[in-house]
């Protein structure tokens, strides 16, 4: 991840906080029994505390403190301050290894030889993302808005990351959706595109401006209009694959 981005993040926690959804119970169901969970990219905890419900030691490891310093940590959660591309733990240590909303944005290369490393023979990497479902028209205005402000910025909707799917160190296992709503006040939406983080590293007056954008959509749909709650819809896209020995 790049220095510039880490910033990013750390200028837009508090929007990230109230802004980004957690990640559904369903995807419990698909992650496989693991002792030690390493989660990269960890951000401000929300899979982390997902995780921590399997009843498995989780390392949380994010690199921007202002983020890790919203992770809880206690008897089975470690917090690590360090990036995916320097992960500080021994080899073949973790069970599994998962990313959410987070490995578009590593150096590839050297994270995925990274991860390779922490991982046991045979265990397991979970990518997972939230995704903004789209097929809501107020959404997609959000999501149009995004996309004219991020077009050379790391994301999801790139691809890019989907070599993964094709390295031979791995073997790529299934695929998983889970269709759910995030509930927040109505704006929260303007929280949920300020904490974007191509979003963050604009200046003020640019992202006043961008709030601004925000606001009109609001106001141009009605089932937005004089709303105190909203169900902001995504789906938690689960990638899982297995590190071969």
């Amino acid at each position: 991840m790049t220095a510039s981005a880490i910033d990013a993040f750390g200028r837009c926690v508090g929007e990230y906080l109230t802004g980004r959804p957690d990640y559904p119970e369903a995807l419990l169901e698909d992650l496989p029994r693991a002792a030690l969970v390493v989660d990269l990219g960890a951000g401000t905890g929300k899979f982390t505390r997902l995780a921590a419900r399997t009843g498995a030691h989780v390392v949380a490891v994010e690199p921007q403190p202002a983020m890790a310093a919203h992770i809880a940590s206690g008897a089975s959660v470690d917090v690590v301050v360090a990036t995916a591309e320097q992960i500080p733990l021994a080899g073949a240590c973790a069970d599994l290894v998962c990313c959410a909303t987070a490995f578009h944005w590593f150096d590839y290369p050297t994270a995925t030889a990274e991860i390779a490393r922490i991982l046991k023979p045979g265990a397991h990497l979970a990518l997972i993302w939230n995704v903004r479902d789209d097929r809501v028209p107020w959404v997609a205005a959000i999501g149009a808005l995004l996309d004219a402000h991020g077009k050379e910025a790391h994301r999801y909707r790139k691809d890019r990351w989907r070599a993964i799917l094709d390295d031979c160190r791995f073997t790529y296992l299934a695929a998983r959706d889970h269709p759910f709503a995030h509930r927040m006040p109505i704006d929260g939406i303007v929280d949920r595109v300020l904490s974007t983080s191509f979003i963050g590293a604009l200046a003020l007056d640019e992202r006043e401006t961008i709030r601004k954008e925000v606001l009109a959509i609001i106001g141009a749909y009605p089932e937005l209009k004089q709303v105190r709650e909203i169900q902001f819809p995504y789906v938690a896209k689960l990638y899982l694959l297995r590190r071969l020995s």
